[in-house]
């Protein structure tokens, strides 16, 4: 089943003047330090989510329903459809409100209505994100900026899955009846790359090891566009163009995949290592290489609980040889995080994000990193 999360925005509900509770998940904003302390349901102007329209010469309504919009698509990008409520068949609408106080920071999420599942927490979780990134323009009350209450449903609702998937300007299936081929060095990608792949013409000094993934886009026609690239070890520019000249080299080597009978665009993973050819940077390489074997021990030690603090202990002389190896940090942070070791997670997921720009853990990581903090 795949998952389709809307969210329906109105203006709040409650009384004037009425208080809530505090959540737990995060301490209260500062507020300012004299003023009205009161809690508005209703004002001259609610607050908005911040959006480029505040900056034109509109009406307060006009800019109203484009933060509405704006809000939508954060809070789509952020509330993810638990796997139990997707496993359980579970939907329905989850209702958060939060206070927005008079300096435009967010405070006091709190669930109003779960339907199960994990549903209302994620809502949240999107609410724990926008408290560390996002700065609301305030109420305003008689020309005075005042303290908000927002409630807000967001409609959770599950669907038959598509074949495809929208990236960028490609429609890229993911359900095929026949997967892309590659044709050139008989069939061989890891040799064809292997052979194409070189170390950029540059001082190798630094020893700069490490390993970049592409996602290539292989078109109906065999035309090869890259879609993404994760760089894990901050190798570069002179690297990355290497390897996009690599991949988009291999126009004319594929066959395209097939839906129903039909060529279609579809997406591809490859890997490019780089090794320097410096005689002076053979320690690195080796070292390299033992890291890599490590890894893959501790991969599979800390796939089971009763070897949990081994494979970690593994990962920990792994991340010593590479500490700033961004799949390491990645494997390390992810096995923490199984472990319930929220500090060592947040850690090494936030370096990890640093590196290689990774976004795969925005939804969670500001509400990992504050439980981490409170636990300290």
């Amino acid at each position: 089943m795949k998952v389709l999360l809307l969210l329906l925005l109105f203006l709040p509900l409650f009384v004037l003047g009425q208080d809530t509770p505090v959540d737990t998940l995060a301490p209260p904003a500062p507020a300012a330090s004299l003023g009205d302390t009161t809690i508005y349901s209703f004002a001259d102007e609610a607050a908005r989510f911040p959006s480029p329209c505040e900056r034109y010469d509109t009406t307060a309504v006009a800019k109203a329903e484009c933060a509405q919009r704006f809000l939508l698509d954060y809070i789509y990008q952020r509330a993810i459809y638990p796997a139990e409520a997707r496993e359980e068949g579970i939907s329905g609408t989850a209702v958060v409100a939060f206070i927005v106080e008079r300096n435009g920071l967010v405070n006091r999420p709190e669930i109003l209505r779960d339907p199960g599942g994990g549903l209302g927490q994620s809502a949240l979780r999107a609410l724990a994100a926008m408290q560390r990134e996002v700065l609301w323009r305030p109420a305003f009350k008689d020309s005075t900026a005042v303290r908000f209450r927002v409630v807000l449903p967001v409609r959770f609702r599950l669907e038959d899955p598509k074949p495809y998937v929208v990236l960028g300007r490609d429609t890229v299936y993911t359900d095929l009846t026949k997967a892309a081929t590659f044709t050139g060095s008989g069939g061989d990608i890891v040799a064809y790359f292997d052979e194409k792949i070189t170390y950029p013409d540059i001082a190798q000094d630094s020893c700069a090891t490490g390993q970049l993934d592409i996602q290539l886009i292989i078109q109906p026609n065999g035309l090869v566009r890259v879609n993404d690239i994760i760089d894990y070890n901050d190798l570069g520019v002179p690297f990355t163009s290497k390897a996009i000249d690599a991949a988009t080299g291999s126009f004319g080597k594929w066959i395209a995949a097939e839906y129903e009978g039909r060529k279609v665009a579809s997406a591809y993973d490859v890997s490019f290592n780089f090794t320097p050819t410096d005689p002076g940077c053979a320690y690195v390489v080796e070292d390299y290489g033992r890291a890599l074997g490590i890894m893959q021990e501790a991969q599979l030690l800390v796939s089971d609980s009763t070897t949990m603090a081994q494979g970690l202990s593994k990962m920990d002389s792994a991340v010593a040889l590479f500490p700033r190896d961004g799949r390491f940090r990645i494997l390390r942070g992810q096995a923490r995080l199984d472990d319930n070791q929220l500090p060592g997670a947040c850690e090494d997921l936030r370096l990890a994000k640093e590196i290689a720009l990774i976004d795969w853990y925005d939804g969670v990581l500001p509400l990992l990193c504050r439980k981490a903090e409170d636990e300290e």
